[in-house]
C-alpha cells in the first residue's frame, strides 16, 4: 500500500445532510410520525485528517455515519467523497466507487461473516474491486494486510469465532484497508472492546493514518480517545451539529454549553481536579427526535436558556477562526 499525498483538499464534504425515518402509526394513530435522526448537518474532512464526532447516545452520530456511506439513503443534502458526488449514485456506480471509502463497524463479530475464513473475508473486497489480481497476488495482499494489523499468516484459515474481540476488530480494520481507500468511517470502532485493547486499536489507527495518509471520521463515546486521535472535533445533539473546531482548542475552551457539560463529565483520577473543573452538569434526558424542542434543541436542558432560545434556532456559524458553534450566547449567531 502506498501513502497518499497529504494535501489540504477535502476527501469528504457533507452539505445539509438530513436523514428522517418515517414511523407508521398503529391502529389508532391518526398521522405518520417522523424521526429526525440527522437534521441538516454540514462539515468536511481534509485528506490525512481525523474528524472526531461526539455526543450522547441517540444524538445521530451513527445514523450520520451510515448515511454518509450510503448504508442509509439520505433524505436530503449532498455527500461528496474523493471528488465524486455519491448522493444519487446508482448501486452499480456506488459499488465501483466504494473502493475510495470504507467503514469499520462497532460490533467486531456481527460485522464479519461467521461462515467465511479470514482469508476469504479479506479476499472478497479484492475480488470485487481489484479483479485483475492473480490468486497468488491476492494471497500476498491478504498476508500483507494481516501483518499490518498485527496478525499472523497462520491465522488466515481461521473463522471469526476463533478470535478475541480485539483480534476480530483488527480483521475488520484489515478488511477496510484491503482496497487502499481514501477515507474510513470508524463507527464506535472501540466501544465494544476492553479498555486495554481500545488503546492498542487507537494507536494502530493513528499509525495507519500517518503511514498511508488516510482520513477518518472517528465516532466514539470516549472523549479522551477522541481527543488523542482527532485533529478536529464535532459535537452533535439531537440530530444537529452544535460545535466544531480544532481538537485542542475545543477541549481547552469549549464554547457551547452542551460541549462544556460533556467535557465536565469526563472522569478524572484526582478528586480535587474534578471539583475545580468548570462546566454545567448535564441533567435530564435527550428529548425525542420525533418531537424536538422549538428553537435551540438543547434549551430544555441548558442552564443558560432564555426566551430567544425557544423562539429561534441559532445558526451554525463561525464564532472564531476555525471555531463554529450554534448558540445565541456564544457569538455564533452574530
Amino acid at each position: 500500500m502506498e501513502a497518499k499525498a497529504n494535501t489540504n483538499e477535502n476527501v469528504l464534504e457533507v452539505e445539509g445532510l438530513t436523514k428522517h425515518f418515517r414511523l407508521r402509526g398503529g391502529f389508532f394513530a391518526r398521522k405518520e410520525r417522523i424521526v429526525r435522526a440527522v437534521d441538516g448537518i454540514s462539515f468536511s474532512v481534509r485528506r490525512g485528517e481525523t474528524l472526531g464526532l461526539v455526543g450522547e447516545s441517540g444524538c445521530g452520530k451513527s445514523t450520520a455515519a451510515r448515511t454518509i456511506v450510503r448504508l442509509y439513503e439520505p433524505t436530503a443534502g449532498k455527500i461528496t467523497i474523493a471528488g465524486s458526488d455519491i448522493t444519487r449514485m446508482s448501486q452499480a456506480e456506488l459499488t465501483a466507487h466504494r473502493r475510495h471509502f470504507q467503514m469499520i463497524f462497532q460490533d467486531p463479530y456481527a460485522s464479519l461473516n461467521p461462515r467465511m475464513t479470514v482469508r476469504e473475508i479479506l479476499g472478497e473486497p479484492l475480488e470485487v474491486h481489484l479483479p485483475g489480481l492473480s490468486p497468488a497476488e491476492r494471497e500476498e495482499r491478504v498476508m500483507s494486510l494481516l501483518s499490518r494489523v498485527g496478525l499472523g499468516a497462520e491465522q488466515a484459515g481461521r473463522y471469526p469465532h476463533e478470535f478475541s474481540g480485539g483480534q476480530r476488530q483488527r480483521i475488520g480494520i484489515a478488511r477496510a484497508l484491503a482496497v487502499n481507500p481514501d477515507f474510513i468511517v470508524c463507527d464506535e470502532a472501540i466501544s465494544a472492546l476492553d479498555v486495554s485493547i481500545q488503546a492498542q486499536v487507537v494507536n494502530m489507527l493513528a499509525d495507519l493514518r500517518d503511514e498511508l495518509g488516510l482520513s477518518y471520521l472517528f465516532i466514539a463515546h470516549d472523549l479522551s480517545m477522541v481527543r488523542y486521535l482527532s485533529d478536529r472535533v464535532g459535537v452533535m445533539y439531537l440530530g444537529k451539529l452544535v460545535e466544531l473546531g480544532p481538537s485542542e482548542e475545543l477541549y481547552a475552551e469549549p464554547l457551547h454549553p452542551y460541549t462544556k457539560a460533556l467535557l465536565a463529565a469526563i472522569p478524572v483520577a484526582d478528586p480535587r481536579a474534578a471539583d475545580a473543573r468548570k462546566g454545567p452538569s448535564l441533567e435530564g434526558e435527550v428529548p425525542s427526535p420525533v418531537d424536538p424542542p422549538s428553537g435551540c434543541r438543547f434549551r430544555t436542558r441548558c442552564p443558560f436558556a432564555m426566551k430567544l432560545c425557544a423562539e429561534a434556532e441559532p445558526p451554525f456559524a463561525e464564532a472564531a477562526p476555525g471555531r463554529f458553534v450554534a448558540c445565541h450566547l456564544c457569538g455564533g449567531a452574530s
